[in-house]
């Protein structure tokens, strides 16, 4: 049975997985190609740092040889220029070209007038067509009464295709063994991804295109672990499960009410027959009172509905501010690629001019400063980045349950409003942060991001509809264990009636330009149920809104 059921989730997983074509716009396909086009940036950025590393570090191995070699046939070639030996300078430089990657190697003796063109080719052995290289004249000195003379240049070149070859090699394996882990890991994350959600939510479907009158009283069991408290999957599956529940309510209430219709006829031709009109009515009354029971009932349902709509509106803000973040952070770490990538242009057109000898003072004065101004660039956008991604990471703390803690005030707003910035950057919208810097207190900070969030979504929405700019201030103060919180905006205000119904459930004003009515509810119950705050509005026509917070410290409370 249990072999059965495991060929069963493995037929449901490709059919639904990114290898049939059918499937290709399912949710595990689109976050396999998500995964797989954000993980190849990334691999293709991480190997052009390697090889501009590895770049580097073999030209200072290079750099490194030519040394060595210069200290190791000086001495050699310095007494055979001052003796005169030609033989043994050629017998020496046939030596050097042997080396690895050595491939031609010059020996000119130094004129009277000490200039290149005064230079006497005394010996030169190998060649340097078609390859890249690198060059390095180094002196020959002498030991002449003390005093150490030139009489001579050695100019040895060596060859880059070694380097080349490793490079290369470095590359292959990078992007071979990148690509592969990639892969690997998006196969495991669309299993596991299928394993937790997608099963379900196709079991789920079905079930729920099953229900009819007939089998009412079946309810939905899912094959799964529960771990922790409860998660989307059993919270759909218990909505799901209460649904058909609430369907045969209210098809045996149906049922019932017809056979009381029938049955409240035949009592009252009885009771116009036996005279027991009375005794029908009080019957009645009994069935209208096991109504109103059962729509007490059917209100709580309604009651537990409206708390998951809530709870979807709260992840409808974070959503929001999740698509403004991922969108800024296409710039900073698009102009950080563009300016690796003219580095690395620069430094392979300044690497031309100098295997060719026609590398000028100037040409590494713009090298220089060109890279100096696009490193800056890139350090200024991966810091704008990285300042976005922390931000973020304080907002998206976890939606359902999140434990207390102390954090500072300000700097709590100040991310905040980092993060939100990107999802309303096109309206001109000044924020003012005049919370004092040194006020901390110990409470929900996710549960202030929900707070913040609500309100300057209902600012944009409602007190700057129409407007090309707007104020946004938040003032607090801190004393005897209390925070004073004060919101306030320049916008269009209120007027009494709204001011009274602001905060209550699905009260909106938009409600035909898609308005939920559920954000100053949302406030409302975070302020009071979990910050065990309060919560007023002061507003007038024209004249803007003001919102003013009371929310205890809960260290201080927790002491008391």
């Amino acid at each position: 049975m249990q072999m059965s059921q495991i060929l069963k989730d493995f037929r449901m997983f490709y059919q639904l997985s990114f290898f049939t074509k059918k499937r290709f716009n399912s949710i595990g396909s689109r976050l396999l190609v998500w995964v797989l086009a954000v993980s190849s940036v990334f691999v293709i950025f991480q190997t052009f740092v390697q090889l501009n590393n590895d770049y580097k570090v073999g030209l200072n191995e290079i750099d490194g040889r030519f040394e060595q070699l210069n200290l190791s046939y000086s001495s050699s070639l310095s007494r055979s220029i001052w003796e005169v030996n030609t033989s043994q300078i050629v017998s020496t430089i046939e030596g050097m070209i042997k080396l690895p990657d050595v491939i031609k190697v010059s020996v000119m003796e130094d004129a009277e007038g000490g200039g290149e063109l005064d230079r006497i080719l005394l010996a030169e052995t190998g060649e340097i067509a078609g390859v890249d290289y690198l060059q390095k004249s180094m002196p020959i000195m002498i030991d002449n009464r003390g005093k150490e003379t030139k009489i001579g240049t050695l100019v040895i070149f060596i060859s880059l295709e070694s380097l080349y070859q490793d490079l290369y090699g470095t590359v292959v394996f990078i992007l071979i063994f990148q690509m592969f882990k990639t892969f690997l890991m998006s196969a495991f994350i669309l299993a596991i991804f299928h394993f937790l959600v997608t099963r379900h939510l196709i079991v789920m479907a079905e079930f729920a295109n099953d229900i009819s009158e007939h089998n009412l009283d079946d309810y939905l069991e899912l094959n799964r672990k529960q771990v922790g408290e409860e998660d989307e999957i059993s919270a759909m599956l218990k909505a799901i499960n209460s649904t058909k529940k609430n369907l045969r309510k209210l098809v045996q209430t149906s049922e019932d009410s017809y056979k009381m219709k029938l049955e409240i006829e035949q009592r009252e031709e009885r009771e116009k027959t036996f005279g027991r009109f009375k005794q029908e009515i009080e019957a009645k009354n009994n069935k209208l009172a096991e109504s109103n029971l059962e729509l007490e009932e059917a209100f709580s349902e309604l009651k537990s509905t409206q708390d998951k709509l809530i709870n979807s509106e709260k992840m409808a803000a974070l959503g929001g501010m999740v698509q403004g973040v991922a969108h800024e952070l296409n710039t900073p770490i698009g102009l950080s690629i563009t300016g690796a990538s003219h580095i690395k242009n620069d430094t392979e057109r300044l690497t031309q001019l100098l295997s060719v000898n026609k590398m000028k003072k100037s040409d590494l004065d713009d090298y220089l400063d060109s890279t100096i101004n696009l490193s800056k660039s890139i350090t200024v956008s991966l810091d704008k980045a990285a300042n976005l991604i922390r931000s973020f990471k304080l907002v998206s703390v976890e939606q359902h349950e999140e434990h207390e803690q102390s954090f500072n005030v300000h700097s709590n707003l100040a991310d905040i409003l980092y993060s939100v910035n990107p999802s309303i950057k096109d309206k001109k919208i000044t924020f003012v942060n005049n919370i004092p810097q040194d006020i901390s207190i110990r409470s929900f900070p996710g549960v202030f991001y929900q707070i913040y969030t609500n309100f300057i979504n209902n600012s944009v929405l409602h007190g700057f509809e129409g407007r090309d700019n707007g104020v946004i201030e938040v003032t607090a103060t801190y004393q005897d264990e209390m925070l004073d919180i004060v919101y306030c905006d320049n916008g269009k205000g209120m007027n009494e009636e709204v001011v009274k119904k602001v905060f209550e459930p699905f009260f909106t004003t938009k409600r035909a330009r898609g308005g939920t009515g559920l954000g100053m509810n949302i406030i409302y119950n975070l302020v009071h149920d979990k910050l065990l705050g309060t919560i007023s509005v002061t507003s007038k026509e024209g004249l803007g809104a003001q919102y003013h917070l009371r929310i205890p410290n809960l260290k201080a409370s927790s002491a008391r």
